[in-house]
């Protein structure tokens, strides 16, 4: 850990390119799937370094081995685990999946130009 808390944000299913900035900036992001994993609601959760992740993982209950090394390092967050991370964002877990959440134009400034 950082030796701070971090910011957990959850992300729509539009908005994978914040949630990789919002990561990378130290965050915890939670990026909801807009395909299903077997008929179940699914998410990925990323932060800004692979120990960050596995131990933010493990605040939701997943394994260290469970972690996916693909392009974009993650965990893939299902059923309670899902639950768990929405939970730690703020998020109802009985509402159902956003496309959009932060679409704010001025939440990253680097991306839009404006310097408000």
């Amino acid at each position: 850990m950082t030796g701070r808390p971090w910011q957990w944000r959850y992300f729509g299913t539009r908005e994978v390119r914040l949630a990789r900035v919002w990561a990378g900036r130290g965050g915890i992001a939670v990026h909801e799937n807009l395909f299903r994993l077997r008929g179940h609601r699914c998410a990925h959760l990323l932060a800004p370094e692979e120990a960050a992740l596995v131990q933010a993982a493990g605040l939701v209950g997943c394994r260290p081995h469970w972690i996916q090394r693909t392009r974009t390092v993650h965990f893939d967050l299902v059923g309670e685990f899902l639950e768990r991370a929405l939970l730690h964002c703020g998020v109802n877990p009985a509402l159902p999946p956003a496309r959009l959440y932060w679409n704010d134009p001025g939440r990253f400034p680097e991306q839009t130009g404006r310097a408000d």
